[in-house]
């Protein structure tokens, strides 16, 4: 180690983290507790990234990661290249959720590697798929397939770092963030106590701006690929949703002056504006919470969080606006025709899939009928019993949108070389 201008270089892991307890709030998290892995790590006397570093690192790394980018994320990868996928919106999450961790003192490391984790679990074709793979194991009363689960299922189980273990072998800090990026449980996970507010205030900011990111911009994906011009052209009622949506945004910009078109050729600058003005409602409010309830140390965020309460809030007239934007877009937005078209193509491929596996479980790649016939071998954990239904819910919960229309010709097309 050599001084340079009074700093010691290169910097270890020690002193990454020690400088963090300088320059972070008292009520960030600095470095994960003594336990937080459940395998002990190995690392070299000169390693030089901090804990959280080392899990955003696995995570960049693991396959899982690289296939978001060609996931769908509202419009299937296919139809468009500027549209965005499940990679795209994870990179912008994680950028909003590092800015504003920095403007509150927080650890934007931890920040950082919960909004890159947080979508690992999502299926091809987004959530009509997810929403099919619910529905055939609450019916056999095999569990229940919520993507938020599932993102920790992958970093837990289905990806490996080593042959001693399952799974990435993340800090809990990180895994409780991913798990409660939304609030849809089934029970597992229950040392992670998965139906309360995150306990840091890093995953209740992930949380937050992940709904933030997904809005704002699947409404421009929408106005940029004309589906809402065309929509408006041919559904009175749909012209009048579309126009509230407008009334909330202005309300919102009242002070910048934008110009809002949902035309296809219109700019859609003011969605920049939009999201400028949320990250910055979040923020200031955020400050207010923290300083009306006298929050001081990461203990009172966990107190607070264990009653049901996040700290991490908009403003009371920004929330409510956003709730009712919310819901507009849902039921405009994601009610196009042609987008439910594309939903109902994605759940015929995936439930010919599905039952395929179920009936022959031997068309399975090896790995994975590896693991359904040795279902007994697999690590179960808490509140979850491992079953052949769930493997095959792995199997197609990990392909890419591309990769299920390649396997679905391949298994049903007997044309098709294998």
């Amino acid at each position: 180690m050599v001084k340079i201008n009074g700093l010691e270089l290169p910097r270890n892991r020690g002193l990454i983290e020690d400088s963090y307890a300088t320059i972070l709030a008292p009520f960030a998290v600095v470095k994960p507790k003594e336990d937080s892995r459940e395998h002990e790590d190995k690392l070299p006397e000169n390693e030089n990234r901090g804990s959280f570093q080392r899990d955003r690192d696995r995570i960049i790394h693991s396959k899982a990661f690289r296939r978001l980018m060609y996931k769908t994320q509202v419009f299937v990868n296919h139809e468009g290249d500027h549209f965005r996928t499940r990679l795209t919106h994870t990179l912008e999450v994680a950028q909003f959720a590092r800015g504003i961790s920095k403007s509150l003192a927080l650890n934007e490391d931890l920040a950082e590697a919960i909004a890159l984790g947080h979508d690992l679990g999502h299926t091809p074709f987004g959530h009509a798929v997810e929403r099919f793979l619910d529905e055939e194991l609450k019916t056999r009363e095999m569990g229940r397939f919520y993507h938020n689960e599932q993102s920790v299922r992958v970093v837990d189980f289905i990806e490996r770092r080593s042959d001693d273990y399952f799974g990435l072998n993340l800090t809990s800090e990180v895994r409780e963030g991913i798990l409660k990026h939304n609030t849809d449980s089934s029970g597992i996970y229950k040392s992670l106590n998965p139906r309360k507010p995150c306990f840091s205030l890093e995953g209740q900011v992930v949380q937050l701006v992940d709904t933030v990111a997904y809005l704002c911009h699947d409404l421009q994906d929408g106005i940029e690929s004309g589906l809402i011009e065309n929509a408006i052209s041919k559904n009175v009622d749909f012209k009048r949703d579309i126009d509230e949506i407008v009334a909330i945004i202005n309300d919102l910009l009242v002070s910048e002056n934008k110009e809002i078109g949902v035309t296809k050729y219109s700019n859609t600058y003011f969605i920049d504006s939009l999201i400028h003005k949320l990250i910055m409602s979040v923020t200031e409010q955020s400050v207010e919470n923290l300083a009306a309830k006298k929050i001081q140390t990461l203990e009172d965020v966990k107190s607070l969080a264990v009653k049901g309460e996040s700290l991490i809030t908009l403003r009371k007239d920004d929330e409510d606006r956003f709730e009712k934007l919310k819901s507009l877009i849902y039921k405009s937005v994601y009610g196009i025709h042609t987008i439910q078209t594309m939903d109902s193509k994605a759940v015929t491929v995936v439930k010919d899939l599905f039952e395929t596996f179920v009936n022959n479980p031997r068309l399975l790649p090896p790995e994975e009928l590896n693991k359904y016939m040795h279902i007994e071998e697999l690590p179960n954990y808490s509140g979850f019993t491992n079953n052949e239904i769930h493997v095959i819910c792995d199997y197609i919960a990990g392909m890419t949108d591309r990769f299920a229309l390649e396997e679905h010709e391949r298994i049903r097309n007997p044309h098709i070389k294998i």
